[in-house]
């Protein structure tokens, strides 16, 4: 077998294989002879099909098994002589083929690129010192509160903040109803904007099971582009008046929290505030050096990373529809190129530095998460290899480990 490699990118390798015509001639008489024995067709016993016969009626089958098969091997050979180390599957651009002829084809598939790390030791960073007030608790705790609030309804009339649901039908200036232009069952909040600030002021003191006719201009966001920044009358037929409610900051607020007592959260809280200087410090200590590098990063990392934010945001919603996969993509591609740098980046220095992950370690950590739900450690080992997040977990460990030893080389500053 002979092969040839070219390099069109820092992170792509093109493969082309020519193989002897007898060594496929050889596979493919293997198969030949083996079908004549096993296969049953009309007018002929079984185990006496002529090759003939067999080669003008499945030649073609027999003949792509045959390929389908040993393509994985050769390009495997391949890579094992040119010490290439894939990370994508390979994609087949190309095969010339013709019984009786060599094999020839052409493959690329995707390689980590090659890094020239820049300086990532005696860094100077900051670390801001930090000193927990009960004020700054009790923020922390008002933003919980903010964040688990619930909305209730009510029977007084709407105010400022105030969340409606209502039926939205179009009309024209005389109050009019358009056919086709109903908006059932909509929820909003009076003062948020949503569609443009006349609309939120005519609807303070609204009532539930009140109709109100409302003149506004719609917002230049507005979905539909033909009615953004426009003049809009609606009918809003009010269903209900709902107001948010905070939960009060008691034990039990802490309980649903996962928290044994309020006196737990707080502590909890001021340990967190305590801990923000260092994880400030460890980004801006990483993000100095990722920034310092420019190299372009293999294509399917990027893929696979947008598939995960995809399927994020298709598990996150019940509406298929609302997903608008392309503009997903767009949106987060920069965000992907950017964390795979970091990741490429950090998995260097620790190959470079020689940090590895002990198996005590990867046994450490799933007791950790197994010791967070009701499964053993056993079945959370089994789970994640299953789907293949075990190997995830050494990869962060490592991480972990790389940024650790950067902040032990780097210059930190107080202030």
């Amino acid at each position: 077998m002979k092969y040839t490699v070219s390099e069109p990118k820092t992170w792509k390798r093109i493969v082309e294989i020519e193989v002897p015509a007898d060594a496929i001639q050889s596979e493919l008489n293997t198969n030949y002879e083996r079908y004549s024995r096993e296969v049953r067709l009309p007018g002929f016993r079984r185990g006496k099909v002529p090759i003939s016969v067999l080669k003008a009626r499945l030649g073609n089958e027999i003949r792509g098994e045959v390929l389908e098969r040993k393509i994985p091997e050769y390009l495997k050979s391949a890579y094992e002589k040119a010490e290439i180390e894939p990370i994508s599957q390979p994609v087949i651009e190309e095969i010339e083929y013709e019984e009786g002829d060599d094999l020839k084809l052409r493959a690329s598939v995707e390689v980590k690129p090659p890094i020239e790390l820049k300086q990532y030791k005696e860094l100077r960073v900051t670390k801001r010192i930090v000193k927990v007030t009960e004020e700054d608790i009790n923020k922390r705790i008002e933003a919980l509160r903010e964040r688990y609030a619930t909305v209730i309804k009510i029977d007084g009339k709407a105010e400022h903040d105030h969340f409606i649901r209502a039926d939205l039908q179009h009309a024209d200036n005389n109050g009019v109803p358009i056919i086709g232009r109903k908006e059932e069952n909509q929820f909003f909040q009076i003062g948020s904007g949503r569609l443009g600030e006349e609309f939120d002021k005519q609807l303070v003191g609204v009532a539930a099971e009140e109709d109100r006719f409302v003149k506004t201009t719609l917002p230049a966001d507005y979905p539909d582009e033909n009615m953004a920044d426009k003049e809009a009358c609606f009918v809003v037929k009010v269903r209900e008046v709902l107001q948010r409610q905070l939960p009060e900051v008691d034990d039990d607020f802490a309980v649903d929290l996962g928290m044994e007592s309020l006196d737990g959260l707080r502590e909890s809280l001021k340990e967190e505030i305590e801990k923000e200087p260092d994880w400030e410090m460890r980004k801006e200590l990483v993000t100095k050096i990722v920034d310092s590098h420019d190299f372009e990063v293999p294509e399917s990392m990027v893929t696979a990373y947008l598939d995960q934010v995809v399927g994020d945001a298709r598990r996150s919603t019940q509406d298929q529809n609302e997903i608008d996969e392309s503009s997903i993509r767009d949106q987060y591609r920069a965000v992907a190129t950017n964390q795979i740098m970091r990741h490429l980046i950090l998995d260097a220095i620790g190959e470079k530095e020689g940090l590895k992950v002990e198996p005590k370690e990867i046994d450490e950590r799933l007791e950790a998460i197994a010791g967070r739900g009701q499964a053993s450690v056993d079945q959370v080992r089994r789970m994640f290899q299953e789907n293949g997040r075990l190997e995830r977990i050494e990869a962060d460990l490592r991480e972990e480990k790389v940024v650790e030893f950067l902040v032990q080389q780097a210059d930190i500053q107080t202030e």
